[in-house]
């Protein structure tokens, strides 16, 4: 086991990992004030032998990113720039830092008071604080500076389900549909507010043929997204058919945590960060290995365009070092003969280029 003891954001954290051969599988935590708010799972090689330096690794790694994440946040207190406050607000929120990322958030929000972008993230990270109240505040400011985004009804939606507010939810849901009749979340938590209606017995309306709305709007929402029709998803049917609506809630809203585990886009905001920051010290294996990691969450989430947009961005940074190598090339030709003249005329085609590329990538990063 190897721990470390971190100093970050003001605060004091502390970072586990450890590794069972047995099973193959090891686990890295981090805590601040003595409680766990991120734990990771990571594969051991099958050799028994090499667990101990792929635990040693995984450790380095994740302190690595920490600190480097840690100096950006320090780097960036007097930050203005929205989009760059919403970059480091979302590597904070990646790494379960709710309180730390909700703070950089409102900084954006008061920055740029119209962008509804960054409204709606900070509800989220609300959500994952439990301030639902705070939450569905800001989702409904969300909605007011953009009304026509299906994703600002549906995530107040689950505010309002959370404070057991299950009409008013409802209403949201049903909005988000209107706008997006292919939306299988919402018609997901449609189902699931019609259950907790059942419950609460708030609205009398709303408890009308309750098994059967909630079943249909349950199979829509499997129709339009597969990835919902799950072990949990199964049991909670069961426990619809009989009736048992609170074992059919706890079961539902299971297998709807499971698929939608990431509030937040899937992009790696740190690593755009780093660019734009530490662009002296960013390696072309960190862009090389970057890009490998954003293919492997897409072979898991292959429709997830926010994906694709980071790995063109990434393989336009790797570009750079490719000019980089040309460069040398032709550095290297007219070192071996200064009057070779399509070399230099090279050389200064592709330092132009070069130019514009560095350019082109604050542009596209920010």
């Amino acid at each position: 086991m190897l721990t470390s003891k971190l100093k970050g954001m003001g605060k004091d954290f502390f970072l586990q990992t450890s590794g069972d051969p047995e099973t193959g599988l090891g686990v890295s935590v981090l805590f601040k004030d003595g409680h766990p708010i991120d734990s990771l799972e990571f594969k051991l090689p099958e050799n028994k032998n090499q667990a101990a330096s792929a635990v040693d690794e995984y450790h380095r790694n994740r302190l690595g990113k920490f600190s480097e994440l840690s100096e950006l946040y320090a780097e960036l207190i007097d930050e203005k720039e929205s989009s760059i406050l919403e970059k480091l607000a979302l590597s904070l929120a990646e790494q379960k830092l709710y309180k730390e990322a909700a703070a950089v958030f409102e900084r954006g929000v008061k920055n740029a008071p119209k962008n509804s972008r960054l409204m709606n993230y900070l509800g989220l990270t609300y959500m994952e604080l439990e301030n639902y109240k705070k939450s569905n505040e800001c989702f409904n400011k969300a909605i007011k500076l953009n009304p026509d985004f299906p994703d600002y009804y549906n995530n107040m939606g689950k505010a309002l389900l959370k404070m057991g507010e299950c009409f008013k939810a409802s209403k949201s849901f049903e909005k988000a549909i209107e706008l997006n009749v292919y939306y299988a979340e919402a018609y997901y938590n449609l189902a699931m507010a019609i259950i907790l209606n059942g419950i609460k017995r708030e609205d009398y309306n709303l408890a009308q043929d309750l098994e059967d709305n909630a079943l249909n709007l349950l199979v829509k929402a499997v129709g339009f997204d597969p990835m919902f029709k799950n072990e949990h998803y199964q049991k909670g049917l069961e426990a619809l058919n009989n009736k048992d609506l609170e074992n059919a809630f706890i079961e539902l809203s299971r297998g709807f945590d499971i698929v939608t585990i990431g509030k937040f886009p899937k992009r790696t905001y740190d690593f755009q960060l780093e660019y734009l920051f530490r662009n002296e010290l960013l390696r072309e294996d960190i862009v090389v290995k970057h890009i490998k990691s954003i293919k492997k969450l897409l072979e898991i989430h292959p429709n997830y365009p926010d994906l694709y947009n980071e790995l063109g961005m990434s393989y336009t940074v790797l570009t750079q070092f490719h000019s980089d190598r040309a460069i040398e090339a032709f550095e290297r030709a007219l070192k071996l003969n200064p009057d070779y003249r399509i070399a230099l005329k090279n050389l200064k085609l592709i330092q132009n280029e070069l130019k514009g590329l560095k350019t082109l990538l604050k542009a596209i990063l920010k």
